[in-house]
């Protein structure tokens, strides 16, 4: 069985281990490179890592590495939340508008999706402070982040007391003008970083 990364191919043996497989890939990484997924005998593997090479290590011939360098990961998450930023701001102040008055079904779905995409945020903006390679201006986008950790606690309480004027509140002075900072530090991290031109 041949694993390939790069330029550099490494050959196992019939009696090699999924551990040894995954500490010789991680080893290739090595810090540099954050992982995609897998290319198993031209069937791309994404999930489930361990248990997919376990129920077919025998019969596997190619497996091909497929990752980024941090850099090139830490540009695609700058523009995915300058994406996500730019088509939910718009929406921000019609949901609060809407939960100042009498919300229905589909304000409460769109709440939750407002939800989900701050804990998307949240992450996004974790996974590249864990890298090695933060752009520059880096220590504002941590500081909006942690405002956001404590308006999401807020809106739970808002919730859970089903207070929708409440809710309205925090949407429209809380996380609005959060949101509009963020894309702020954002749209200047990518101009400052030649984000869009590294992606080419």
């Amino acid at each position: 069985m041949k694993l390939r990364f790069k330029n550099e191919t490494v050959q196992f043996d019939e009696q090699t281990s999924v551990e040894e497989i995954i500490n010789k890939i991680d080893e290739l990484l090595a810090n540099q490179y954050y992982y995609s997924h897998l290319i198993v005998d031209s069937e791309e593997v994404y999930e489930s890592l361990e248990i997919y090479l376990l129920d077919s290590l025998g019969s596997i011939s190619n497996i091909e590495v497929v990752a980024k360098t941090i850099s090139e990961f830490v540009n695609e998450m700058l523009l995915m939340s300058i994406n996500y930023l730019t088509k939910v701001i718009p929406e921000m102040t019609l949901l609060a508008n809407q939960f100042y008055q009498n919300p229905n079904g589909d304000n409460w779905l769109d709440f939750s999706f407002l939800l989900e995409g701050m804990q998307w945020i949240n992450q996004t903006i974790q996974l590249i402070d864990k890298t090695k390679v933060r752009p520059e201006n880096w220590d504002e986008c941590i500081k909006v982040a942690a405002q956001l950790q404590m308006e999401l606690k807020n809106l739970e309480q808002a919730v859970e007391s089903t207070d929708s004027v409440l809710i309205a509140d925090i949407i429209l002075y809380e996380l609005l003008p959060l949101y509009e900072a963020l894309n702020v530090v954002i749209n200047t991290t990518i101009d400052t970083e030649d984000v869009s031109d590294n992606l080419n």
